[in-house]
């Protein structure tokens, strides 16, 4: 996977047509929610395009029917896509953004998507921005997020395929800048943040004071909670944000209210995204995605450390990120089952913030008497509630079966992270399968 020879391709990278801007004609402006924000958006795309006629934008009452005699467009093809955003650089003069983002800027964030509609699934991994690569055309060794800068979403494109071996099918390039926009148009979302945050950039116009817990965000403080990374983990805790985050839009948009914000949205979206998908494969992943359980969606971040030295690399650990981006991109979480007896009980290690200790005990005796093993328990502040699945012995089955234990737990977010492979600690024994973090956001469903 790793180390690819650098003077040819070995999976065959054939030179994309020339990428653009979506298209303006509102009858086709609803495509660009499939896109915007990293994906989750496409579940209003595909809310759009039902109840959207034409280049009508009349909004019908929550709840009504849509066009008579509308046909589905069909499923998208199994693909991985390349989701990245720009970094937004200012003019120190006159201290406004540059004119466009998509020519010489860095990537801000990068993330591999795999659709696979047959599953009904969506996994998506991040990649760290100051990833140390090689970057493609024989450019040398750099950060993965200055192959945008050298040379567009070609060259990332191709740095990606021959440092992980992934078949990208399609990129989409995000301007940050929507996403102040896009919330807002939105009515602005519910976000849980897990520990104090507070940080001032007046060059980046960066200004961000949030408390522990629950935070209605506008445009300008979810563009800060998800671009903030100035604590102890750095650019992969912002990740982590990131994914919170998107998980609170797609929440947001169950909201059958949210359709009233469709004309707002589609045309403040238009102007934000650069991709090579066509306008058909657009309209498919807004269809597929208005549909999905997004809980069960899985995330990972790929794993790694940092370097020392003058120079700040994220060094990626090759058997750790193979595994992953085998689980998650090249086989899909729902690909393979293995079979339900296993060797050993599957080990479960709990993290728990002091408000949720008296839950505990029930959830041990439910995990055990559903043939789980609870090897340790801890007390850890400053955690959101997640399920981290560690070993390649867990599989889909398992998974949705430890999430039946407890009331609310199906609800817990769903992480694949190896034991560690990062600088913060994610399992409280060494040796478990699971890590379930319990949080002081869950909140236990009722009989």
């Amino acid at each position: 996977m790793f180390g690819a020879a650098r003077s040819q391709d070995p999976l065959g990278y054939v030179e994309t047509p020339p990428p653009r801007r979506l298209s303006r004609p509102r009858k086709r402006l609803f495509i660009t929610l499939g896109i915007c924000l990293l994906i989750v958006v496409a579940v209003l795309g595909g809310s759009a395009w039902l109840f959207l006629g034409g280049s009508s934008l009349s909004i019908p009452v929550p709840g009504g029917g849509g066009p008579a005699g509308f046909n589905s467009p069909g499923a998208p093809g199994d693909k991985v896509l390349l989701v990245m955003g720009v970094d937004v650089s200012y003019d120190m003069a006159s201290g406004k953004p540059g004119p466009d983002p998509f020519k010489g800027s860095r990537t801000d964030s990068m993330m591999l998507v795999r659709i696979n509609p047959n599953l009904k699934s969506i996994s998506m991994v991040s990649i760290p921005r100051d990833s140390k690569v090689y970057i493609a055309n024989e450019m040398g060794i750099d950060k993965i997020n200055s192959a945008f800068a050298l040379g567009g979403s070609d060259l990332t494109v191709r740095t990606v395929k021959e440092t992980f071996g992934i078949p990208v099918d399609n990129f989409i390039v995000i301007d940050p800048r929507g996403v102040r926009q896009m919330v807002d148009a939105l009515g602005g979302v519910t976000v849980y943040v897990e520990k104090p945050m507070k940080y001032d950039d007046n060059t980046a116009k960066l200004h961000i004071n949030f408390t522990r817990g629950y935070h209605e965000m506008d445009g300008k403080m979810a563009e800060g909670f998800v671009r903030f990374r100035h604590d102890a983990l750095g650019d992969i805790g912002r990740i982590r944000r990131q994914q919170r985050f998107l998980s609170a839009v797609a929440q947001k948009l169950k909201d059958p209210w949210t359709l009233t914000r469709i004309p707002s949205l589609v045309e403040t979206g238009s102007r934000y995204v650069l991709t090579d998908l066509s306008m058909n494969e657009m309209m498919q992943l807004a269809w597929f995605a208005k549909d999905l359980d997004w809980k069960n969606v899985r995330v990972a971040t790929l794993p790694g450390r940092p370097s020392g030295g003058p120079i700040s690399y994220w060094l990626v650990d090759p058997p750790a990120a193979e595994q992953v981006l085998d689980r998650l991109i090249l086989d899909n979480p729902m690909a393979a089952e293995r079979s339900v007896d296993q060797i050993r009980p599957l080990r479960v290690g709990i993290f728990f913030t002091a408000n949720q200790e008296t839950k505990v005990p029930a959830m041990e005796q439910a995990m055990t008497k559903m043939g789980f093993e609870v090897v340790c328990k801890l007390k850890k502040n400053n955690t959101a509630t997640q399920l981290i699945e560690h070993t390649t012995l867990v599989t889909d089955r398992s998974t949705y079966k430890l999430r039946g234990t407890y009331p609310g737990l199906d609800q817990a977010r769903i992480i694949y992270a190896p034991i560690g492979t990062t600088y913060e600690s994610n399992a409280c024994s060494g040796s478990e399968d699971y890590t379930l973090q319990l949080g002081d956001d869950f909140q236990a469903a009722r009989g």
